[in-house]
């Protein structure tokens, strides 16, 4: 698998975040994610829509560097 890939992966699970940041708020990730414990629900959002946006720069960046 080449480097390429990995960027188009980071993208899509960056969209996926920036679309629904509450995709892993349930069951066991709700008892052992530490952002979950510590955030309040809108500071979890926020955080999971800067984190869906930075894996999109970074997709884009492994994209395109080695295309």
């Amino acid at each position: 698998m080449t480097i390429q890939w990995y960027g188009i992966f980071l993208i899509i699970f960056g969209v996926i975040y920036l679309i629904k940041p509450n995709i892993f708020k349930r069951g066991i990730w709700k008892k052992t994610a530490i952002t979950q414990q510590i955030f309040s629900p809108k500071q979890y959002n926020i955080y999971m829509r800067i984190l869906g946006g930075i894996f999109i720069a970074v997709g884009i960046y492994l994209y395109l560097k080695y295309k």
